[in-house]
């Protein structure tokens, strides 16, 4: 073969016939449910074949009829003031715990001097207080606005102390070097590094303030999702009790489902694990 001779052009690769399909491009949407209609389907045959006293447990239909039983009562109400005391609760956690932690993070001396506080107080059982928080604010909502505002606030403190003390010292000169002030430095260099850890830190208030409300009605309240279950369950009304638990369950995967959708649009410049 002499120089002037060309070899033949690569063949491009070639593509598998079809490529995924629908059931694999939608896995993440049937797998879930595939899986919790399996165990409703074994729960239910369980429960029919005598595998428990129903004084004790109830079968899925049996909490279904529990659920249409609490919709022809209070429940739209209780669900309205338990509603209340989380929104505002959840208020309340971060529009004082992010300021807050952004400061510990930014500040040396009031990190080493109040991060040994923080995390004890985050590491004290807090319910044990609503017994005094009901002393203090009464049976009303208040008492449980605060149950939800104390569980709520450390972690969103502790997430944004992390989330502006890891900042890429690199990123925080460069920008020193081309002038930037520090709201400059906020606004374009801190506030985008700490976002995931606000949406972490938003993650893990929704938990504690949703167990926050229930506690919080359950141990001292007139009306409530939570008050509505302890009465409930102190009447062994199973079907009825566990479908107010349902009720929960349900409330805050949608509340978690909107935060991963409001995480990517926050988001969208992180590369996914996918990729």
């Amino acid at each position: 073969m002499t120089t002037t001779e060309r070899l033949p052009p690569l063949a491009p690769p070639r593509r598998t016939a079809g490529g995924p399909g629908w059931w694999q491009r939608r896995r993440g949407l049937w797998a879930p449910v595939v899986t919790v209609a399996i165990i409703l389907v074994i729960w239910e045959a369980l429960g029919r074949a005598g595998a428990w006293d129903p004084l004790f447990f109830a079968r899925p239909t049996e909490i279904w009829s529990g659920f249409l039983h609490l919709t022809d009562g209070p429940l739209w109400s209780d669900l309205a003031v338990s509603g209340q005391e989380f929104a505002l609760g959840m208020l309340i956690a971060l529009g004082v715990g992010v300021p807050v932690g952004m400061a510990l993070g930014s500040i040396r001396w009031l990190y080493q001097s109040f991060d040994p506080i923080i995390n004890a107080l985050y590491s004290t059982p807090i319910l044990v207080l609503t017994p005094l928080l009901v002393v203090w604010f009464g049976l009303g909502i208040g008492s449980k606005i605060a149950n939800v505002a104390i569980m709520a606030i450390f972690p969103v403190i502790i997430n944004m102390i992390e989330g502006v003390r890891t900042t890429d010292p690199a990123l925080l000169r460069a920008a020193r070097s081309f002038g930037a002030g520090r709201l400059a430095l906020y606004k374009d260099v801190t506030f985008p590094a700490v976002t995931p850890f606000f949406i972490t830190a938003v993650r893990l208030a929704i938990g504690k303030g949703m167990i926050a409300v229930v506690v919080g009605e359950y141990i001292a309240a007139t009306e409530g999702i939570g008050y509505r279950i302890r009465s409930d369950a102190e009447a062994f009304n199973t079907g009825r009790y566990l479908a107010g638990v349902m009720i929960m369950v349900v409330i805050s995967v949608l509340i978690m489902s909107a935060v991963k959708m409001a995480e990517k649009r926050l988001t969208a410049w992180r590369p996914s694990i996918s990729e």
